[in-house]
């Protein structure tokens, strides 16, 4: 690595915990412009590696800032816009993780347990939701489930990149905590659950604590992403 690119790497640290600091401390116009400029400068620190081996986390973090769009600034929030974002982001890292898959056999394998693990997550939200089933709840399960599925086979290859690992389970992290908000909101009550209360009403800002470091480590990842084409 060489000097400049220590210095931007450090710089870009340093701005993220600053953000990640303030953002606990702010409130109303002040934080939601705190909040989508730490995902911004994520993404955009993530495009100053053009290369074709980062183009899918670039594009996964370029469609991270659309869904914040629609879930920070604009209100309204835009969940739906939103949710389909963020799924086309866990595409997008799938896609940099099967690349990874060394073996037909394992691509095949990869390829299979995401398609059954996303049926079966559909069907069990229908089935726990019943009639207040909708496009949000399966959209979200789905994304959810396909987050994690992510997160399992970037620790098994967690070689190719611990930062990437480590960034995608803060991203869970932070999505439970909103989950959870949404369920007691719209779905189901949690009030009478102490721990799930807590997660969905707690005494700071957990989403963020978890998502600025979330997209700073994903954005990191990209200074050695190397996408295999075997």
């Amino acid at each position: 690595m060489n000097r400049k690119l220590i210095l931007m790497t450090s710089l870009f640290i340093i701005i993220e915990i600053i953000l990640g600091i303030l953002i606990q401390f702010t409130h109303q116009t002040l934080h939601i412009v705190l909040c989508y400029l730490s995902v911004v400068i994520a993404c955009g620190f993530s495009f100053i590696f053009l290369k074709k081996d980062s183009f899918l986390t670039q594009l996964g973090l370029l469609f991270t800032v659309f869904a914040d769009l629609f879930l920070v600034v604009i209100t309204p929030m835009l969940q739906i816009p939103a949710m389909i974002c963020f799924s086309i982001t866990q595409m997008c890292y799938f896609l940099r993780l099967y690349l990874n898959e060394k073996s037909k056999k394992e691509k095949f394998i990869h390829i299979i347990t995401r398609i059954t693990t996303s049926i079966l997550i559909i069907i069990l939200t229908i089935i726990i939701l019943k009639e207040k089933t909708d496009f949000l709840s399966i959209i979200s399960t789905f994304y959810y489930a396909n987050l994690i599925i992510n997160i399992i086979i970037a620790f098994r290859k967690s070689n190719k990149s611990i930062l990437f690992s480590i960034g995608l389970l803060l991203f869970s992290l932070c999505d439970l905590q909103i989950g959870i908000a949404i369920l007691n909101d719209s779905y189901i009550n949690v009030s009478n659950n102490i721990i799930l209360n807590f997660l969905s009403n707690p005494p700071f800002n957990f989403a963020w604590l978890f998502y600025v470091p979330s997209q700073t480590l994903i954005a990191l990842s990209v200074i050695n992403d190397k996408t295999s084409t075997n």
